[in-house]
Formats: C-alpha cells, structure tokens, sequence
C-alpha cells in the first residue's frame, strides 16, 4: 500500500524526530516493567517489611505512570506538530483524509511496536542488575527474586498499549478537523498561552502570589503528624504557582520591559526582549514541566538519600545496645533466661543497664507549659520520664536535683528550656547534652526525657507509671550474636511468669527493619528520579528541535534586517541558553524552599541530623546541575544542525 510504503519513508526521513520517541519510550516500557515485576514478585512477601515496601512501591508505580502518560502527550503532541507540514503537502498533492488517516495510523503502530519491543528487551536484559542492586540496598541476603514475571509483562503491554490507542485516536481525531493548509502551517505554531491581557496580568500576579503562600507553607511547616499533609499542600501551591510563573509572570515582565522605550530600544536589547518574549510565550508550559521534573527527582534523591545516609545513626538511637527487654515488671525467671541462652548460643552479655523509664505521651509546650495532647496533630514533642538514680547508673553520672528541679534531654539540639510548668508546678530546667543509653526511643516527634529526683515524683509527672528496662550488648561472632537476637526475641516476647507483657528489641531485628525500609525508599527514589530526569532530557531534546525548526527561518531574517552571521547567532544561542537555564534556577530556589519541609518530614523518621541533609542537598543538586548541562550541551548540538549554525 502507497500509505504504509510513505509512512516508513516518513520515519527514515524524520529518524531525527522519530529515533529519539522510540528509545525515551521504550526506556519508559523497561521502567514500568521493572516496576511491576518487583511488586508482582511473590519472594517479597518473606521479609519483615514487605508490607511497607510494597505500599511504597504502589504509590511510586502510580506516579510513574501519571509521568509516562503526561509526557507521552506532551512529547507525541510536539511530534505530530513537525509531521503535519508532510501531511498537509500529501493533502495538497491529492491524498484523501482516509489515506492520510491510513498513514497515520501505520507510523503508530510502527511506532508502538519498535518502542514495546525494544522497552520489553530493556526491561528484561536489565531486571537482573536492578534486582541485585534491590536486594543490595534492602540488605536481603536470603530472598531469590524472579526476574521474568508474566503478570509484569502483560499489565506493561496493557498499559502501553492503551496510551497508544488514546494518542492514535487523538491524532485521528485532529487530522478530521483541519484543513490541508492548517497542516502546512500547523508545525509553525507554538503552545496556545494567554496574551499580554488584564487576564495574564491578573493570572500572573496570582500564581506569584501562590508561589510565595507555597513557599510560606513550607519554610512554617512543623515536625508533626500533619506534616505530611502540608507538605502536600505546599507541593500543590508551588505547582501552580509555577506554571503561572512561566506562562503569565514572565510574559508579564518582559512586557514591562518592552514598554520601557529607553530600554527597549537598543539593539541587544530589542533582540534579548523580543526572542525571549517569543520563547516564552511558545514554551512557557514545557519550561514549568522541566522545571518541576527538576524539582521532584532532586527533592525525592535528597530525601531518600539523606534517610540511607542517616540509617546507621537511626540504628543507633532505636537499639542504643544489642537487646532490649522491657515490663512493668522483669522477674528472675527473665533474667535466668536471657543467661541461658547467652550459654546455648556461645555469647558473653556484657555492657548491661537497667533503668526504669515510662511510656510516651504526646505533648506541648505553650508560653513555658507542658500540656498532655491526645491530638498526634497538633502535639510537638514526646516526652518520657525517668527517676535521677537510673540516669546516674546507666550513663555513668552524679547529678543530684532538688525537689524543683529537672534534668531534660531533648532530641532536637535546638531545644533550649530554664523553666517548665508541669500540672501547676514550676520546676527550674537543666539540658542535657547527651543521653548515650536512652531506651523507649521516640518514634516520630522531638523527643524529651524528663528526669526527676526520684521514681515517685517521675512517675507523678505525667501520671504514667514506670517500665523497668533490662539492656545488654552481645559479645560473640556475628552469626551468634544474630542467632541469639533471634532466639530471646522469639522466647522473652510475651506474658512473663507473673503475667506481665514482655517486649524485646534487638539490635538485630532494628537494623534489619531500617535497612529495607530506607534502602526500599533508596531505590524508589532512584528509579522515580531517573524516569524524571528521562522525560526531562526528551522535553528539551523536543524543545531543541522545535526551536531549531522556528529559528531556521528567524536566521534569515535578522540578517535581511542588518545584524552579521555571528552576531545572530550569539543573540539566538544566548537567547537559548537564558530560556533553558530558567528552569533549573527555579528548581533550586524550590529546593532552598523544601528543605525546611523537608527536615520536618524527615524528622518523622526520627532523623536529625540537619547537616547531612544540607550536605546531601548541595551534592544531589550539583549532580543534578552537571546532567542537566549535559543534557542541554548534546541537545543543543541538534538545535544548531537544525538552525545550520555549524
């Protein structure tokens, strides 16, 4: 048939156009499979985080897949926009609608059928080395995951092939509504935005406007169970805010310009104004996208990296020593079994501590008042007490305390008291800067340890009566000490002989916990980092190519007007660069933004350690910098074959 015989003319003619579709597509397919073969991997469900790993893993699929779906319209509408100048000169060379419907339709199918095959043969030459990094970072040493899943392979072809169908359907449904010579024209007109209008005025000032109630949000955001939903709420304002800054802000403000006539007037002036006036107008929308796939793979690598990078300290502070046993009371019973397991398991107890220490209770502190609070939503801290003569023993101290007065530790450095009122009474604060062997670790919030001159006026405090704590360090080899970990966890757990409920921490059991789960958040954050940097790279490639096909002709006509070969060319290249480099500037101002959100969020997983995020942050955001002037230098060189600016 004429058509197919033209539409693979028309994809060797355009490899420029369609080669770069086809590889970004199918390193998308070979994502998305990966993903669905490591939650439809029935092995996972052994580890002791399968749960959590999973639901992180669901929630990641869905936003690679919002990713997948948004950039293959964006990226198929740009591609259809330099097709339709060939099939508007099929159409005026006689080709009905139906042959071109025909021609349309076989570029697709060739299209999706290169793309899945290719995205399917990355996915499974590949699902092997992220399987090992997987189970690397999740430190699973005894799980065998499958590395083909048939159920992987058919939700992949399902969900690609109904991206295809709705892209097919959509470009037949436009090619039905134009005319020959709107097809002709159709690859010169840019991204449809608002004019210099009150309407982009108003829109404009708004979207700084929100912007700005985005960033407050973030920079506000407290340490709390509702951080979670603010930092949401932030995301949402910096969103909008953000295309409104590129559409409707940045029009807005070189109009301001343009009207400056003692500025505007000038030669580079007049060319920096104009082009980039026209830049932004054509492409304020997939500048915000890039922008904003910027911002979300460095805010996701720092987030996740600074977890895995603090994982060995919140090990530390969740299981200080090798075991941990706790009750209202520990009888002999517990302890002779704990000794006769160090015995069966060729184990020496050593560096042991006992202390008595309550429950935690959330609370405030408003105008030097600590408040019980029953709302994990508004409390800030939670607070534990303990009598003086347990810290003394298990850190190694003599503080002595007067009836007003209390030692405090607080897990946030930054927390600074001299007075506190409990239940009526004023009691003279002292910080403590260190508290080595603390057990009963505070799960989300700040944490306080308010230590009171006895165990009477401790457990009066805050009306919670004391646990009493039996801690020791193992010494042995590594595979004893983990075979011991395993049998007193299994053995002390429960009711003990009179009856009260007994719990177990192991060193061993925490490390275990943490590592998958952080090397779980690890390797999302990767895989949804590299997928955004993916789509990022095309868009610009994308945009590169269009701006190379409107400049070709810009060329021509700002050396009619006067200017040299050379200066046209630094005008347009500069002009190139200032627009492409917008979006990273915004997204590391974003960045500067989160992060203050971003140490709340964190510090829900009881990470503190402020200074490893910043260090995280600048090293992840140089990264980021490096590949995207990478990416922009290679694309740049398909701008200038384009343009014949080599």
């Amino acid at each position: 048939m004429l058509e197919l015989k033209l539409g693979w003319q028309s994809l060797r003619n355009n490899k420029q156009l369609y080669l770069p579709f086809i590889l970004a597509t199918s390193l998308l397919i070979g994502v998305f499979y990966i993903f669905q073969a490591i939650i439809n991997n029935d092995s996972l469900a052994k580890i002791p985080t399968a749960s959590a790993i999973n639901s992180i893993m669901q929630v990641a699929l869905v936003f690679t897949s919002l990713i997948i779906v948004v950039f293959m319209f964006y990226i198929n509408n740009i591609v259809a926009k330099q097709r339709n100048k060939e099939l508007g000169l099929y159409s005026m060379l006689g080709m009905t609608k139906a042959n071109l419907f025909f021609l349309v339709l076989g570029v697709d199918v060739c299209l999706f059928g290169f793309s899945l095959v290719l995205g399917l043969l990355i996915g499974l030459s590949f699902i092997k080395f992220v399987l090992l990094a997987f189970v690397k970072l999740l430190d699973l040493k005894l799980v065998h995951l499958t590395v083909f899943s048939g159920q992987a392979l058919l939700l992949t072809v399902a969900f690609f092939l109904a991206i295809f169908m709705a892209l097919l359907l959509v470009d037949l449904a436009k090619l039905s509504q134009v005319r020959p010579v709107e097809l002709w024209n159709a690859a010169k007109k840019g991204e449809r935005l608002p004019k210099n209008s009150w309407f982009t005025k108003v829109l404009g000032l708004a979207g700084v406007a929100t912007l700005i109630g985005g960033y407050y949000l973030s920079v506000i955001t407290k340490p709390n169970a509702s951080v979670i939903t603010t930092f949401f709420l932030a995301i949402i304002l910096v969103v909008i805010g953000t295309y409104a800054l590129f559409t409707s802000a940045s029009i807005f403000f070189l109009n301001l310009l343009k009207q400056n006539k003692n500025y505007y007037y000038k030669r580079n002036h007049f060319i920096t104004v104009s082009g980039m006036l026209y830049r932004m107008k054509q492409n304020g929308v997939g500048l915000a996208s890039i922008c904003l796939l910027c911002t979300a793979s460095i805010v996701a690598l720092v987030a996740t990296s600074s977890l895995m990078a603090g994982k060995d300290n919140q090990i530390k502070q969740s299981a200080p020593l090798d075991v941990s046993i706790t009750s209202k009371k520990i009888t002999p019973a517990t302890y002779k079994k704990a000794q006769e397991l160090a015995a069966k398991y060729k184990v020496t107890l050593i560096n042991k501590k006992s202390q008595r220490i309550s429950h935690l209770a959330l609370a405030n502190i408003e105008a030097g008042k600590l408040k019980i609070s029953q709302d994990a939503n508004t409390a800030n801290y939670e607070v534990l007490t303990l009598p003086l003569a347990d810290y003394n023993r298990v850190e190694g101290t003599n503080y002595h305390l007067k009836n007003n007065e209390l030692l405090v530790y607080a897990t946030d450095k930054k927390v600074k008291l001299k007075q506190l009122q409990i239940k009526g009474k004023n009691y003279r604060v002292r910080m403590l800067s260190e508290y080595k062997y603390r057990l009963g670790d505070v799960a989300t919030l700040t944490g306080l340890y308010l230590i009171a001159p006895d165990a009477k006026s401790a457990q009066s405090l805050l009306n919670i009566p004391l646990n009493e704590t039996y801690s020791f360090d193992l010494k042995g080899t590594d595979q004893a000490k983990k075979n011991y970990s395993q049998a007193a966890s299994q053995q002390l757990r429960g009711r003990n002989s009179e009856n009260f409920v007994t719990t177990v921490t192991t060193k061993v059991e925490v490390s275990e916990i943490i590592n998958q789960f952080y090397g779980g958040m690890l390797f999302v954050g990767l895989m949804l980092s590299v997928t955004m940097l993916l789509t990022t790279g095309m868009i610009i490639y994308y945009k590169q190519v269009s701006e190379g096909y409107a400049d070709r002709a810009r060329f021509k006509t700002m050396q009619q007007v006067g200017l040299s070969l050379v200066e046209t060319k630094q005008a347009i290249n500069s002009q190139v660069l200032m627009v492409f480099m917008f979006p990273i500037v915004v997204a590391t101002i974003h960045l500067c933004f989160a992060l203050p959100a971003l140490a709340s969020v964190l510090k829900l997983f009881s990470m503190y350690d402020l200074k490893l995020l910043l260090i995280v942050a600048v090293t992840m955001l140089a990264i980021l910098i490096i590949i995207y002037l990478l990416i922009y230098s290679l694309t740049t060189k398909v701008y200038r074959r384009i343009v014949n600016a080599d």
